[in-house]
């Protein structure tokens, strides 16, 4: 299965939940694009983010067709997962307190999976595991969760900021914590080709 409006799709967040947040392709321009559409669309981001492998994507495809209500049901909650983590995150990069209902919203959700999240062997001691079955839906947003708590638990909160052109939100991990942009290559650029613009406008007319 292709997906070219995903394959383009800048993993510019600098951490798993901030890429998922930032599927909406821009939240300052006042329209209603998203990127992700369906159910197939969050299982494909789900694989380019390295969230699932090819084989768990396979069987969520699978699942996703023989249960299509569960699978569109899942969808909606991812969304609305989406939603309560951009509500989390945004005011910490506007130097602004977490609501508190927001937070409850976050633990109550968290609870449903933190019991399937074990301690397994590993080469160099132990690791965690999501103990799901193959085609579990969970298993695209467990991981998502997991990055969210992860992040309010860190040192890095003041690190996350706003792209002031589109509104994405990343974890700043420049050297001097001065990055401004969610990606130099796209608005960093945008924004300086219209500078640029207006500036030898400016000097035309005076």
């Amino acid at each position: 299965m292709k997906n070219q409006l995903i394959d383009q799709l800048r993993l510019d967040g600098g951490v798993l939940c901030l890429d998922f947040v930032n599927t909406i392709p821009d939240r300052k321009d006042g329209s209603n694009r998203d990127h992700l559409g369906s159910y197939n669309d969050l299982i494909y981001w789900a694989r380019k983010s390295k969230v699932i492998n090819g084989a768990t994507f396979t069987a969520l495809e699978k699942a996703g067709a023989a249960r299509e209500r569960s699978a569109k049901d899942h969808f909606n909650q991812a969304l609305q997962l989406r939603d309560l983590i951009y509500r989390l995150f945004y005011p910490l990069s506007q130097q602004a307190k977490v609501k508190t209902a927001d937070l409850d919203a976050f633990n109550k959700a968290m609870s449903r999976y933190a019991a399937n999240l074990i301690i397994v062997p590993s080469e160099d001691g132990f690791s965690q595991k999501w103990e799901y079955e193959a085609a579990h839906f969970q298993l695209i947003t467990a991981p998502i969760m997991k990055s969210v708590q992860d992040l309010l638990l860190s040192d890095k909160l003041v690190r996350i900021k706003e792209c002031p052109s589109c509104g994405w939100l990343f974890l700043d991990t420049t050297k001097n914590g001065k990055r401004r942009w969610c990606s130099m290559e796209d608005c960093g650029s945008n924004v300086k080709a219209l500078q640029y613009y207006y500036r030898k406008k400016k000097e035309a007319q005076d």
